[in-house]
Parts: structure tokens; sequence; C-alpha cells
């Protein structure tokens, strides 16, 4: 009976990819990974703080603007409505 290469170039690579494996879990679990994870979650707490400011602000400047363009229009919409009323001078 011959050497099936197949199956074990699949058990080789399986072993491979295990130990590669366990040593990502353990690099995952030390005090410098646990630190940078801390970081990281720290920084995006702080960058959503910004961004919640951001969107706050320019909330209100939308309402600003959009409370000023609807005087405008309805600035525009009397004039209109007067001119409609008026009596034709002919």
């Amino acid at each position: 009976m011959g050497c099936n290469c197949d199956s074990s170039k699949f058990w080789i690579g399986l072993g491979i990819g295990t130990a590669f494996g366990v040593l990502a879990y353990y690099l995952s679990k030390t005090v410098k990974a646990k630190q940078m994870k801390a970081q990281v979650l720290t920084a995006l707490e702080e960058l959503e703080v910004v961004a919640m400011d951001k969107y706050d602000c320019a909330k209100q400047i939308v309402k600003e603007k959009g409370a000023k363009v609807a005087g405008q229009v309805a600035v525009k919409a009397a004039d209109i409505k007067a001119k409609l009323e008026e009596p034709d001078a002919e």
C-alpha cells in the first residue's frame, strides 16, 4: 500500500494551523494585549463623545438655518398671496 500524501499534507496543515491558533490565543491574553485593548476602547469612547458633540452642533445649525429659510419662504409666500388677491388694474 502506498502513502496517501494528500491526507498527510492535510494533517500537517491542520497541526500547524492549530499551533498558530494556540499561539495567537495566548498572545491575545497577555497583559500587553489587554492594555492595548483598553487603549483602543478608550479611544473609541473619546471618538464617540466628539462625534456626538459634532452631531449636536450640526443639528443646532440646521435648526437655525431651517428657521431662517422658513421665515424667508413665509414672507415670499405672503407676497405672492397678496399679489394674487389684488384686483386686476385694467
